[in-house]
């Protein structure tokens, strides 16, 4: 009786890998790599609804653009309700750079929860893919328009957007740009102002968090990532790995790519939150990541290992995408 009991489950299973991976290759964009991209990357912790005493709450998440189910004022008064201190966003506010001027007024909906945004393609690029002229213009006005909460430390470079803050106690956030210099990954410059600003930030009692827009080289999950940028791109990201592992940074945050994951790169925890309203990778299942959300991160005071991070799903009507993710590289 055991025997059969254990054929019949394993059975089961079977047919549920094959049904799975069916859905995954029927008509879902060339980004996503290999067939296994069932539920292997969509971890997500259960959090209060408050977070405790002790406990410092962000929220987290990129990629608004097209934002037509109105992902985006949702996401704000659920971070402000639950109490999140700071939202981190990823980059891509709107369809181009012009359009920046309808996403500031949704910031009231955060009710004063400081905003750390990430510059995205979309803001340097026009649609996200034609590459202008003025685009030391467009970063300049990025960085009046929404570098407004006191003490950033805004690294001196005109032609990229980073800087890092202290929010609150334990935490040391840093945005990085690997977008505004097409083709180039972070540049040798960022790269050694990022070694300086993690050494001065590696104090036992801090977690260094960092938020990008495309996800890292090489990462389990998509292309549609600083691989699309070339070697040097790749080489500049593999730097990039070296030194949050070295200096212990405890979790990194990337977009670009229009779904959640939740994965392990060169030892270092990297949540991949693309679901900011834009529309969602083509094919994609919900069971696969092809949802809206954000993340909500808890950080507690006293213990810089034990980070929870628990995925918000919107439960609304989604905006899914019919064009490749491959159509939209720089």
């Amino acid at each position: 009786m055991t025997g059969r009991i254990q054929s019949a489950s394993a059975a089961a299973v079977t047919a549920s890998l094959l049904c799975c991976l069916t859905a995954c290759k029927t008509g879902r964009s060339s980004s996503i790599r290999g067939s296994e991209c069932c539920s292997a990357y969509q971890h997500s912790d259960s959090l209060p609804d408050q977070p405790p005493q002790g406990v410092m709450r962000l929220a987290i998440g990129g990629d608004s653009r097209n934002d037509g189910s109105h992902v985006v004022p949702w996401a704000f008064r659920e971070a402000r309700k639950r109490g999140a201190k700071a939202f981190l966003f990823l980059g891509d506010l709107e369809f181009t750079r012009a359009e920046d001027k309808f996403f500031a007024p949704q910031l009231a909906d955060l009710g004063g929860v400081p905003f750390y945004p990430v510059i995205g393609n979309h803001e340097v690029e026009l649609f996200g893919v034609i590459r202008l002229p003025g685009t030391r213009h467009a970063v300049k006005e990025f960085k009046d328009d929404f570098l407004k909460v006191p003490g950033l430390n805004i690294a001196p470079f005109t032609d990229v957007v980073v800087y890092s803050a202290d929010l609150g106690d334990p935490v040391h956030f840093i945005a990085l740009d690997n977008v505004s210099r097409k083709g180039e990954g972070f540049g040798s410059e960022q790269l050694a102002w990022l070694a300086g600003d993690l050494f001065a930030a590696s104090a036992p009692e801090k977690v260094i968090l960092v938020g990008m827009h495309k996800a890292l080289a090489n990462n389990p999950v998509t292309t549609h990532a600083m691989d699309e940028d070339g070697a040097n791109a790749i080489r500049e990201s593999d730097a990039a790995i070296a030194l949050f592992k070295k200096h212990k940074v405890a979790m990194v945050f990337v977009s670009h790519s229009h779904m959640y994951a939740s994965y392990n790169q060169g030892g270092v925890e990297v949540r991949l939150t693309g679901g900011l309203g834009a529309p969602l990778v083509k094919g994609l299942a919900e069971a696969d990541g092809g949802f809206h959300h954000f993340i909500l991160l808890d950080v507690p005071r006293n213990n810089r290992i034990s980070l929870q991070a628990e995925v918000v799903k919107f439960h609304g009507t989604p905006t899914k995408d019919d064009q490749d993710e491959a159509n939209e590289v720089e």
